[in-house]
C-alpha cells in the first residue's frame, strides 16, 4: 500500500513535468513572444505552417492568446529560406526529415537538391553499416572455432567487401552529383 502512494505521489509530480517538456513554449514565453521572429524560426527550421498550432495549444494553458497573423508572416519568411535548393541539399545530406513544408512555388527546386544530398547520406550510412558488419566478421573470423566455421565466415567477409565495393561507388557518384548541384550556383 505504501508503495502504491509513492508511486502516486511520484506520479502527481512527474507528469505536470513531462507535460511541460512538450510544450513548444513555457510561460513567460507565451506572454512575451515576438511572434513574427517565431514564426520566422520556426519557418527556418522546416516547420509545417500547422506548427501554429503547437504554440496555440502551449499558450492556452496558460490564458495567453497566440499572434497569429504575426506569427504566419515570420513564417512565410523563414519557410523561403529553409526551402532554398542549397539547403535542400545540406538538409538531405545530415539526412534530417523534410516535413512537406515548403509552398508550392520553391518546393520543386529544395526537393530537387535534398534528394541528392538524401542520396549522399543514404549512400555514406550504407558504407558504414557494410564497414561495421566487415568489422564484425573479422572479429568472427578469429574467433572461429574450427576450419569450416572460419571458411565459411571468409567466405562471407568477401562478399561483404564486395558490397562495401559497390557501396562505396554509389556513395562516390551521388558526392559527385552533389558537388555538381553545388558547384553549378
Amino acid at each position: 500500500m505504501r508503495s502504491t502512494r509513492l508511486s502516486a505521489a511520484t506520479s502527481i509530480l512527474i507528469i505536470p513535468l513531462v507535460l511541460s517538456a512538450c510544450a513548444t513554449l513555457n510561460e513567460a514565453e507565451c506572454q512575451t513572444a515576438n511572434w513574427r521572429d517565431l514564426g520566422q524560426r520556426d519557418g527556418q527550421q522546416g516547420r509545417a505552417s500547422s506548427y501554429i498550432v503547437e504554440h496555440e495549444k502551449a499558450c492556452a494553458r496558460y490564458g495567453t492568446p497566440v499572434d497569429g497573423q504575426s506569427w504566419r508572416a515570420g513564417w512565410e519568411v523563414g519557410i523561403r529560406q529553409f526551402c532554398s535548393p542549397q539547403n535542400g541539399l545540406q538538409v538531405g545530406r545530415e539526412g534530417k526529415y523534410y516535413a512537406q513544408s515548403c509552398p508550392a512555388d520553391v518546393a520543386p527546386g529544395f526537393l530537387r537538391t535534398y534528394a541528392v544530398g538524401k542520396r549522399v547520406y543514404d549512400a555514406r550510412t550504407e558504407r558504414d553499416r557494410i564497414r561495421s558488419d566487415i568489422d564484425d566478421l573479422n572479429r568472427s573470423v578469429t574467433d572461429a572455432k574450427d576450419d569450416q566455421e572460419r571458411s565459411r565466415l571468409q567466405t562471407q567477409l568477401i562478399l561483404k567487401q564486395n558490397e562495401l565495393y559497390l557501396a562505396q561507388q554509389r556513395l562516390t557518384d551521388a558526392e559527385l552529383e552533389a558537388d555538381r548541384l553545388t558547384y553549378q550556383r
